[in-house]
């Protein structure tokens, strides 16, 4: 079976430095153009009371163009998605609104906060292993992989180290191998692992922003005692960017790693529901539970499973750690690392009865709404085949 699916590849571009000037330039200028089109509809609601469509905004340019010549030097596609990411704001800001969530009105945009711009059909091209940019000119390009699909829109990036990068958005049409239903896990996701399964296997959690924090923090200490404005303090700032940077691609590396290990080894993926919102206002774990990046991790399982044919399904999950697949309750604090069922007899960790109940919670709702056609051979009882001998043994012996 055929499916059309929207990817993102991302490539780093070196321009020159006359190139890398009018990039900066661009992103100036649409920077001017997004705030100041911003001013305008803020005027408009507190005078008039209402907003000014897309096409209204882009009517409007050439006279905005006539207060900053910059605006004539930019692609004039590239101006037009300048407006359509203030409406889009704005319908964001208006859909919190309507589902009562903390609105957050669209704010004007500083240097820092505005790095990069659109051409969303046409303007660009890639020539021979390089990019050529409309009114821009012609940049190397790495590309470490091949584009499969149809180019939709191109956005050139600043990352705050100073690094340029592409990011080509494209459709393609991937063959979805349906995968036999022969092998079904639960995963629970943890601080002290970083996640545990039901068959029994445990991911060490990396840590990567703990394992930098020494460094992190001597950085900081080092950039605080620099002027403000002075060369010293931008080159301080630019060796802490960097250290960022390096913890993120640590961890992206590791998610894509395990999120692809996990599609490719499963048919039917449990995952459990999570408010990470609400738990990283805990401020003594809000800090783990960023550094751990559960959100990216379901977002990558989510596609990878996609594409390998899997199926992925979140199930509520509260009260797993304090349950036995028997239907005792157990009653432990976070301290308590290992599940004793007097009941009847399991002992083993923790976090892997919560992925074994998070498993057979998945099945019971598959077999409740969808009918059981092929959950069978993801067996009925939810002990993973590799658990039972142990589990027995430890019933026996206890």
């Amino acid at each position: 079976m055929k499916k059309l699916v929207a990817r993102t590849y991302k490539f780093r571009i070196f321009p020159s430095r006359s190139v890398a000037r009018k990039l900066e330039k661009t992103v100036g200028a649409c920077r001017f153009l997004y705030n100041s089109e911003l001013e305008y509809e803020e005027q408009l609601f507190f005078s008039e009371g209402r907003f000014v469509s897309r096409d209204e905004l882009n009517l409007l340019v050439p006279d905005w163009k006539s207060l900053n010549s910059d605006l004539k030097e930019v692609h004039s596609q590239v101006l037009q998605n300048v407006s359509d990411r203030l409406v889009k704001s704005f319908e964001g800001f208006f859909r919190r609104i309507k589902s009562g969530e903390k609105a957050g009105f669209p704010r004007f945009k500083s240097k820092e906060r505005y790095d990069s711009f659109t051409f969303p059909q046409s303007g660009f091209k890639l020539e021979k292993g390089r990019l050529r940019l409309s009114k821009i000119g012609m940049m190397g390009i790495k590309q470490h992989r091949k584009m499969e699909g149809k180019v939709k829109t191109l956005t050139i990036k600043k990352a705050s180290t100073g690094k340029w990068f592409a990011n080509f958005s494209v459709m393609k049409e991937i063959e979805v191998k349906q995968k036999k239903p022969d092998k079904c896990v639960g995963i629970d996701v943890g601080l002290e692992s970083f996640y545990a399964d039901s068959e029994g296997n445990k991911i060490d959690n990396p840590r990567w922003l703990r394992k930098s924090e020494g460094r992190l923090k001597l950085l900081q200490k080092q950039h605080s005692r620099k002027k403000k404005g002075s060369s010293n303090r931008r080159k301080s700032r630019l060796r802490i960017a960097k250290l960022h940077e390096k913890v993120v691609n640590q961890r992206n590396d590791f998610l894509h790693k395990q999120s692809r290990k996990l599609a490719d080894s499963c048919s039917l993926i449990a995952v459990e529901k999570l408010s990470i919102n609400k738990m990283v206002k805990n401020r003594y774990l809000a800090k783990s539970i960023s550094d751990a990046s559960w959100r990216r991790f379901l977002q990558l399982l989510s596609y990878e499973v996609e594409e390998t044919g899997g199926r992925i399904v979140e199930v509520d999950a509260r009260g797993t750690s304090q349950r036995c697949i028997c239907g005792n309750r157990v009653e432990k604090s976070l301290a308590v690392r290992t599940h004793k069922c007097k009941e009847c007899g399991r002992v083993l960790d923790r976090d892997v009865m919560s992925a074994i109940l998070i498993k057979a919670s998945a099945l019971k709702e598959l077999k409740n709404t969808a009918g059981t056609a092929g959950i069978n051979a993801c067996e009925d009882v939810p002990l993973g085949t590799s658990m039972k001998q142990e589990y027995t043994g430890n019933a026996q012996k206890t």
